[in-house]
């Protein structure tokens, strides 16, 4: 009887949470908010939930009662131990949603001019993992920056570029076919697809170095994407002077999650001085965006954002001396 009611938990737990990823893809695809968005709704009407730890725990309970029953059919127990649910719900923020989101409401509040935000190339090879894994985030964060511009060539070096630091991190294999779609789909300029295709890749890779026992690097390539988009963000915002725009970048929950990841990690890991580096440029953001006054998100605070993200992804991607 035991083996019976575990086995209906598993399939139970299962189809609650591919109806659910259904659901979301669906409403993806009508053009509407995924629900898992990481703004607010009131000044541009996306998802009416903020973003944080909340939002992650919104994926997390199928998950982790899918993973529970897994494990209980195996291990003939009823239920997890405390470092088993622990390390489940550490798979958690592979549903965390992209920085494409982001850019979408930036995008609605003031139309600014993606192509003004491309980069430089940077390179493809680093001294450290770590390094490799900060810059290969932002990278990813570059591909939804020229998606915006709607650049296919844009899109198609960047994805090169992404495949090739991947490849560094012993990953590349894993990516090599998310690659070739990133080419065609920029090729047919489906747009839609792209944004849908770099954030498989991210979860690709994430997946890929977690399996590695490499969790600190998976943090460090989330954390990455998204102090480029911080940078990117901050930018606009400052260029467009409207108080909407400036109002995004108020993601306190967000940086304190982005930082909470870090600190979980083996202290091994956190003695690293580009996981200490990073910790410091979100220690520093989520200052500026917790200050209470005065109440609007102004541009003083605008350009403190600008200079902490523009400074850390510039020090990171830079070549060695």
């Amino acid at each position: 009887m035991l083996e019976i009611s575990v086995l209906v938990a598993v399939v139970g737990g299962a189809l609650l949470y591919l109806g659910r990823c259904v659901w979301l893809l669906l409403r993806g695809a009508r053009g509407n908010c995924c629900g898992g968005c990481p703004l607010g709704r009131p000044k541009i009407g996306l998802a009416d939930r903020p973003w944080g730890p909340s939002i992650s725990k919104s994926m997390k309970a199928p998950v982790v009662f899918f993973l529970a029953g897994t494990l209980a059919l195996s291990a003939g127990a009823t239920q997890l131990t405390p470092k088993q649910r622990a390390g489940a719900e550490r798979t958690a923020p592979l549903t965390v949603p992209s920085p494409a989101e982001f850019f979408s409401a930036i995008d609605k509040a003031g139309k600014p001019d993606w192509m003004s935000f491309y980069r430089e190339p940077v390179p493809t090879t680093y001294p450290t993992r770590p390094r490799t894994a900060l810059n290969l985030g932002a990278l990813i964060t570059d591909g939804y920056v020229a998606v915006e511009g709607q650049d296919g060539q844009q899109v198609k070096n960047t994805g090169k570029d992404i495949v090739a630091l991947a490849g560094a991190l012993g990953v590349g294999e894993d990516v090599l076919v998310r690659g070739k779609s990133i080419a065609d789909f920029a090729d047919q300029n489906d747009w839609f697809a792209l944004r849908e295709e770099l954030e498989a890749t991210t979860n690709e890779i994430r997946r890929a170095m977690i399996t590695q026992r490499d969790e600190a690097l998976a943090s460090l390539i989330t954390a990455g994407g998204w102090l480029r988009a911080l940078d990117v963000g901050s930018r606009a915002a400052e260029l467009s002077g409207e108080e909407t725009s400036a109002g995004l970048l108020r993601q306190a929950e967000l940086v304190g999650w982005l930082r909470d990841e870090l600190q979980v990690l083996p202290e091994k890991s956190r003695s690293d001085s580009s996981v200490i580096q990073t910790d410091l440029a979100l220690a520093s953001l989520e200052q500026t965006m917790q200050e209470t006054e005065p109440a609007e998100f102004g541009q003083k605070r605008v350009r403190a954002v600008k200079e902490t993200a523009a400074q850390f992804i510039a020090a990171v991607a830079a070549k060695e001396p």
